[in-house]
């Protein structure tokens, strides 16, 4: 046999001992198919399924409470506040004994973001046991005047009545337009008729038109005339309608009276 036939048999001969691991190497790694080394397509091995993105959602949907609680605990141990902030907004719809307690212990946090966010939550849960601790944490000297506007804000929204003296006092105080207004409109929302001679006065002395008109309206709610934003949500609860946060409310009050006042000059 001379050489060259003798190289043409040894290629055949591999060639035919390959097929076999080829085919094998195709049964593993998927063949002609998605996310094939073989396949003719040059974005076929960015396949159809993001395996990393699709597995963590797969996992978030299927976490416990107890999971959750268990990493935002550790969460909240981070140096940077903006993680605790992300770690308390995973509590806001987490239906567990345990999640008020740590909100509540989140408002004595060092940072006025973190504290901020507590007691957001707190107000938009309709916490009833964070009541008493917001309205100690209202009086205290050490507390930030922007924590106090929130405070009085979620008392508001928990609506519980309780609330009613200690956002009254405060209403008491001097205070600039934006507390006043806060002030009264949390009255209106918890609803009780201690706050009724107080929103009156308001009504007849206070020397801000948005003031005063959200004075009229917290009365109305406090007689029934005029329904609360926590009676509004249940109504709305039907077609996923969300509640409107206080501060925005109040901006656009202030806004119209702005425009108000314009029109005046």
């Amino acid at each position: 046999m001379s050489i060259t036939r003798k190289l043409v048999s040894t290629f055949a001969l591999g060639a035919v001992l390959a097929v076999p691991h080829l085919a094998l190497a195709q049964a593993q790694y998927g063949g002609q198919g998605i996310g094939s080394a073989l396949s003719s397509n040059p974005l076929s091995h960015q396949s159809d399924t993001k395996a990393g993105v699709d597995d963590m959602a797969s996992r978030a949907a299927t976490e416990t409470p107890f999971k959750i609680i268990k990493d935002v605990k550790l969460g909240l141990k981070d140096a940077d506040p903006t993680v605790r902030v992300s770690e308390l907004q995973k509590l806001r719809n987490l239906q567990d004994p345990e999640v008020n307690t740590i909100l509540i212990s989140s408002m004595s946090d060092p940072d006025v973001r973190v504290k901020i966010k507590a007691i957001d939550i707190l107000g938009a849960r309709g916490a009833n046991d964070a009541v008493t601790p917001m309205s100690t944490m209202l009086f205290l000297r050490s507390t930030e005047p922007i924590v106090k506007l929130h405070l009085v804000a979620g008392l508001g929204r928990i609506g519980d009545a309780q609330g009613t003296v200690p956002v009254m006092q405060y209403l008491g105080q001097d205070q600039d337009e934006r507390g006043r207004g806060t002030a009264v409109f949390a009255l209106g929302e918890i609803g009780s008729d201690k706050a009724a001679p107080l929103l009156n006065a308001v009504i007849a002395q206070d020397q801000s038109p948005m003031v005063r008109r959200l004075a009229k309206e917290a009365l109305q709610k406090v007689s029934g005339e005029l329904p609360t934003e926590r009676a509004k949500t249940v109504a709305e609860a039907s077609t996923n309608h969300a509640l409107e946060p206080t501060d925005q409310k109040l901006a656009k009050l202030r806004e119209m009276d702005k425009k108000l006042e314009d029109q005046e000059r």
